[in-house]
């Protein structure tokens, strides 16, 4: 991934991250829903603040510091609650803050994170949800040939590729890719 990701352009990692940060954002949703606690409104704003710089719309270096800080705020606790949804929203959180901080230090590491965090919450869902045994000695092939694991490793090869084509300011484009992106969160198929 980290191959293809520094053949493109700053725009088209930013909006590859942006596209695997909005499909993790129902995942925060879901949580907040399960247990009554969170602000997903910091992470919305976070992301739009991503989409909008992927046409050269940058906000200051202290508005971004001030908003990494705000979602950070908004990572829950795993001392505190224990749904199945609290490592995802803590995921979609980790994801959010790696995308802010590429657009403080333009480091194409914090993209890779993003993209980690996304299949990370599939992982660990699937092992929960399947009651896959963690000593099982084949439990990481059991996980990566899991459909929804596989679903979300498809979706980020197709971003990659699409984020490739989207020329600088190309809004249609972009919309276009945001949109989708909106359209398919990561754990669609096994939220219940």
């Amino acid at each position: 991934m980290l191959e293809a990701l520094t053949r493109m352009q700053p725009h088209q990692q930013l909006a590859f991250g942006a596209a695997c940060c909005e499909r993790m954002l129902p995942n925060y949703k879901t949580f907040m829903n399960e247990v009554g606690w969170g602000n997903v409104e910091p992470l919305r704003q976070a992301v739009d603040v991503a989409w909008e710089a992927c046409e050269d719309e940058r906000p200051s270096e202290a508005e971004l510091r001030n908003l990494l800080s705000q979602c950070e705020q908004c990572t829950p606790d795993s001392e505190d609650y224990s749904s199945l949804y609290t490592a995802s929203a803590q995921d979609a959180v980790f994801s959010v803050c790696a995308l802010l901080d590429f657009l403080l230090d333009g480091d194409v590491d914090h993209i890779v994170t993003v993209a980690r965090y996304s299949t990370d919450t599939v992982d660990l869902v699937v092992q929960e949800r399947e009651g896959m045994d963690p000593q099982d000695a084949r439990l990481e092939q059991r996980i990566l040939q899991h459909a929804f694991m596989q679903q979300e490793l498809a979706r980020q090869k197709r971003d990659l590729r699409e984020a490739i084509g989207i020329g600088s300011g190309d809004k249609n484009a972009l919309l276009a890719f945001r949109t989708r992106a909106q359209q398919e969160p990561n754990l669609e198929a096994i939220s219940e």
